[in-house]
């Protein structure tokens, strides 16, 4: 039984990961058509296949917890730098995967511990889940994924100065990390008032779970899984500010980008094809401009793990 559940997650994950960068047109993202210098969707497949063996070692773990009746899930850190590090070691590009593999590895186990717990995955449960196994994350995991955002090196990350939490670039970051024992749950806390991928890891799955009913709507509606990833992506991209547009480009233009695609996915809902037609537009838009919504992207990714796993979206 509890085979069987590693492998629907398992594949959900790679499939998710898959069919999320390769969703068309979603704006700004890489996609089929649109590949950035140091990131194609080619890096996408690469990677999802990668990560999946640091996935299925971390359920491993959660299956022992789960049968002991725990709620610490060990290895989590290190099931995110396991994930940036076969990445690499896979692709010549950028960082496509520090976002979804902390989502997924928080996302995962929840779903999991979650089933072994009360026999079945209700929503509210998973959320519950989230929080009691995020907050037993260790300093271990915060030393373990400040490694892995090293050795991702994203291009947007700022310097953190005069914070409870060291810089992840300062040298005696692991001795600053262990001596004030700072765990994973705190760095995740602290960053979650500006990045909605850590947002949404310490409060439940809200993002994600929202992000779920929106796919599971969309793919009803139109019957296209294609069609409900773009949307599932427009949606959560017209109420959310994405950490990475925020970083590179700014408040106005992230306030911009919000607005657009609040005004898109309205028109989309009311006729379907005019709607479609701006909503390339906006997508080359943002493509020439080298605005790309990468944290929207993760929370989409994992919405669609969630869906596929709860059988309500078939590719």
């Amino acid at each position: 039984m509890y085979i069987s559940t590693i492998e629907r997650l398992l594949t959900s994950s790679a499939a998710a990961l898959i069919l999320e960068a390769a969703a068309t047109p979603k704006p700004g993202n890489v996609h089929k058509y649109h590949s950035y210098e140091d990131m194609g969707l080619e890096h996408f497949i690469v990677s999802a296949s990668a990560s999946i063996w640091c996935f299925r070692k971390l359920l491993i773990a959660t299956l022992n917890s789960g049968l002991r009746r725990e709620t610490y899930v060990p290895g989590i850190g290190e099931t995110i730098l396991c994930c940036v590090r076969n990445s690499r070691k896979w692709h010549r590009g950028g960082n496509v995967n520090l976002g979804t593999s902390t989502i997924f590895s928080i996302l995962l186990p929840s779903i999991f511990l979650t089933e072994i717990t009360y026999g079945k995955v209700s929503l509210e449960s998973l959320s519950s889940t989230s929080k009691a196994i995020v907050e037993k994350t260790t300093v271990d995991d915060a030393v373990k994924y400040y490694e892995a955002i090293r050795v991702a090196s994203p291009r947007y990350l700022g310097r953190v100065n005069n914070a409870p939490i060291p810089d992840v670039y300062d040298e005696k970051y692991e001795f600053k990390i262990r001596s004030n024992n700072i765990t994973l749950h705190y760095v995740l806390k602290y960053a979650s008032t500006e990045d909605i991928v850590s947002r949404t890891c310490v409060n439940g799955l809200k993002e994600v779970i929202e992000g779920y009913h929106y796919l599971e709507e969309f793919f009803r509606r139109y019957g296209d899984i294609n069609n409900a990833i773009v949307l599932t992506y427009l949606k959560l991209l017209s109420k959310y500010d994405d950490f990475i547009v925020l970083r590179k480009h700014g408040k106005t233009v992230s306030s911009y980008v919000k607005n657009r695609a609040s005004k898109i996915i309205k028109l989309i809902e009311e006729d379907f094809d005019k709607g479609f037609n701006l909503l390339k537009e906006f997508d080359n838009e943002l493509f020439v401009r080298k605005i790309n919504p990468g944290s929207i992207a993760d929370l989409t990714a994992a919405s669609i793990v969630l869906a596929l796993f709860m059988g309500k979206v078939k590719v």
